[in-house]
């Protein structure tokens, strides 16, 4: 099995790259299908909790941000840093950090 992100795009370096290209995705000539093609670590505990509570939360049909944030709360699910609780506003937030996760950034320098 293969790791659980990208380590052609970690080793990439120096570069912001969103999407990739041949040289940190894959070898046209040699396609390796890769699980989380952008994604340059491994999710964190809490971020997989979040995911977690996010599938079952979509899975019991509940789609409007309030219901989300709410099913969040109810489960315990723990908040961004330095946060209580979830908000509407910090849900957001965090969905835009996860987000900017897939452009490569090299913090082991």
């Amino acid at each position: 099995m293969g790791d659980d992100y990208n380590t052609r795009l970690a080793a990439a370096g120096g570069s912001d790259i969103r999407k990739g290209s041949s040289a940190t995705i894959e070898d046209p000539a040699r396609v390796e299908n890769l699980c989380w093609q952008t994604r340059p670590a491994p999710l964190t505990p809490d971020e997989n909790a979040l995911a977690d509570a996010l599938q079952s939360i979509f899975a019991g049909e509940v789609y409007d941000l309030h219901g989300i944030v709410d099913r969040l709360n109810q489960m315990k699910i723990a908040p961004p840093a330095a946060a209580s609780a979830w908000t509407e506003e910090n849900f957001r937030t965090e969905m835009r950090r996860l987000a900017d996760l897939t452009v490569y950034r090299d913090d082991r320098a």
